[in-house]
């Protein structure tokens, strides 16, 4: 992966919210590293947003995910791949839907870009490492020969300030993730209304955020205190970013949106159960703490009480 000079770069990334947010280091890396080369992420439309304020990108492609069974779109999507005159690509989902685009794209004639995996085979294997995303985020950047992924500055997520809702500094966010509960693989919702009674007693305002499927249950959550505001289905990504600057502290069921808050640095807690991937994608931060129980059932009130006192 010599080649020079490397002009113009693709950067694959679509699936998974949690592992978006976790490659923001390799994002950053890869800036850094070509600073003066073209750089186009391929992704899906949720996180285009997130991309395009980043600074880390000269273009987005949003087209990345197609719907079963929309053979046209996928097929207009590897032509313009196979157009595109690219030197370089990152894969940093290393999925079939990705080895499929790489040998789609191979030219029997003429110039073939590099193309950087985190594993040599032509299959998703990677995806059944035990490592950690990020650690396979660090190695697939040494082997195309970035040796350094230092945190990134993340000051273009949280601009702004968070009383725009009312709020004051101190306050405890809380995702608890309905679609989770719903399942029964996420934390009890009485756990959560017991919590959020016992946070307003301390004086700590508790914060319900998530999104519009989550609204059920989170209202559940919200009336169990008349201290709890209830932000769900009312913020932005940016939103929650800004919001964790200014938060005590966060907790939730394991999603995607509390490897956000953590990134930015919020001191986070989030609830595994036996069902979660904990030692693939748990957040990163200056200050999480990981609460582990095969069953949620059997996490107490007093235990994430306690974890919520990180700083």
């Amino acid at each position: 992966m010599n080649r020079e000079p490397v002009r113009r770069i693709l950067v694959v990334k679509m699936d998974g919210f949690s592992e978006f947010v976790l490659a923001f280091g390799a994002f950053n890396a890869i800036r850094r590293h070509h600073a003066n080369a073209h750089i186009t992420l391929l992704t899906v439309k949720r996180y285009s947003e997130l991309a395009r304020k980043s600074g880390w990108f000269d273009e987005v492609w949003d087209e990345g995910a197609t719907a079963p069974g929309r053979f046209d779109k996928e097929a207009g999507l590897i032509l313009r791949l196979r157009r595109a005159p690219l030197d370089m690509v990152y894969d940093l989902d290393n999925s079939r839907r990705t080895a499929r685009y790489r040998l789609c794209m191979k030219k029997l004639l003429g110039k073939t870009a590099d193309w950087s995996r985190s594993n040599p085979g032509p299959g998703p294997f990677s995806q059944h490492l035990l490592e950690h995303y990020v650690e396979q985020l660090v190695r697939q950047m040494a082997n195309a020969g970035i040796t350094e992924m230092p945190a990134p500055n993340l000051s273009w997520l949280t601009t702004g300030f968070a009383g725009r809702f009312g709020l004051q500094d101190g306050y405890v966010l809380i995702a608890p993730g309905g679609s989770l509960a719903r399942q029964g693989k996420g934390w009890p919702v009485e756990r959560f209304c017991e919590l959020t009674r016992r946070l307003s007693i301390e004086g700590r305002r508790p914060v319900i955020i998530g999104e519009e499927a989550d609204a059920a249950t989170n209202r559940i959550i919200a009336a169990a205190s008349a201290e709890t505001m209830d932000l769900t289905g009312k913020t932005s990504l940016f939103d929650v970013a800004v919001l964790a600057t200014h938060a005590n502290a966060a907790l939730g069921n394991d999603g995607g949106v509390l490897r956000l808050l953590a990134a930015v640095g919020c001191p986070t807690a989030v609830m595994f159960s036996a069902a979660s991937h904990q030692n693939r994608n748990s957040p990163r931060g200056r200050y999480v703490m990981i609460l582990r129980k095969e069953n949620l059932d059997d996490l107490p009130v007093s235990e994430v009480a306690a974890a919520l006192r990180l700083r």
